[in-house]
């Protein structure tokens, strides 16, 4: 008996499923093959970057020491040559240092004055307190100063012409039992040059006004120069109000860098200078011919 119509039609089913399973089975053998390969090319070519990577990681830590070499090198060089370029520079010269409040410490700088042939007459800390003291104008009236437009400002010009004239010394003396200033040295003697040791951990604008601006106002009436300092770091910078009120600025004082600069300011040079924005470079250029 012949098989029916439906026989053929299952087999011709059958054999296409099965060319369609065999077919499937290839492709797939053959895509696992091909991703195996392309793993082992990417794995290698992973490995080639590494290796790359790691040998420009040496390099970059060789570089790294020579660098730090280098610095150590310079930086004992400067500790080396520093004494020798500031040494006697400012002979004869009387300085008076203001610290215009008390949240850094700058009057370290002394030594370096003094190796320079200076003589440090006094260092005055204004404390911070100073602009919201109650009692100011009782301690102004016991002076018999009576109704000031400022008191503050006031109070702080009698410090400062206290400092630069070496006089009233019983005037210093009170403010600083009241806990307005801090004194050490000799203030019987009249100065030549003040060091205004700004920088402070608050918002300084009002600050600076009723207290830098007279110290600086009172010593052009004097004629007596003024060189504005501050640390490095400092919360706040005076230096770009400094620049305003004209004189000249160190943003670096407690640097070597920073201490040069200021000995060739005190010596002659005018300008900014330190390592922040508002410097004009590093130290004054230093002209030989100018010496001569």
């Amino acid at each position: 008996m012949l098989p029916s119509f439906r026989f053929y039609i299952i087999s011709i089913v059958a054999i296409f499923a099965a060319l369609g399973i065999g077919i499937f089975i290839g492709f797939t053998m053959n895509t696992q093959r091909f991703v195996i390969e392309q793993k082992d090319n990417i794995s290698e070519m992973i490995e080639t970057q590494l290796e790359l990577l790691l040998q420009e990681n040496q390099k970059l830590k060789n570089n790294e020491r020579l660098l730090e070499d280098e610095i150590e090198i310079k930086d004992r060089y400067i500790e080396l040559t520093y004494e020798h370029i500031i040494r006697n520079k400012l002979n004869g010269l009387n300085i008076a240092i203001i610290e215009t409040n008390n949240d850094y410490v700058t009057s370290g700088i002394g030594r370096d004055l003094e190796l320079a042939g200076a003589r440090v007459i006094n260092v005055t800390t204004i404390n911070k307190d100073i602009v919201n003291k109650e009692n100011i104008n009782e301690i102004l009236n016991k002076f018999e100063i009576q109704n000031p437009r400022n008191p503050v400002e006031e109070l702080v010009s009698i410090i400062t012409e206290s400092i630069i004239l070496g006089s009233n010394n019983f005037i210093l003396g009170d403010l600083e039992r009241e806990g307005f200033i801090e004194l050490m040295g000799n203030y019987n003697e009249n100065i030549d040059y003040i060091i205004l040791c700004g920088g402070s951990k608050e918002e300084p604008t009002k600050r600076i006004n009723q207290v830098d601006k007279l110290i600086v106002e009172v010593a052009e009436a004097y004629n007596i120069p003024v060189l504005g300092v501050e640390k490095v770091n400092v919360d706040y910078s005076y230096i770009p109000k400094y620049q305003t009120l004209g004189i000249s600025t160190v943003d670096n004082v407690d640097t070597i860098m920073g201490k040069v600069a200021m000995i060739l300011v005190m010596e002659g040079a005018n300008g900014n200078y330190g390592v922040k924005s508002t410097s004009m470079g590093i130290v004054p250029h230093y002209n030989l011919e100018d010496k001569q």
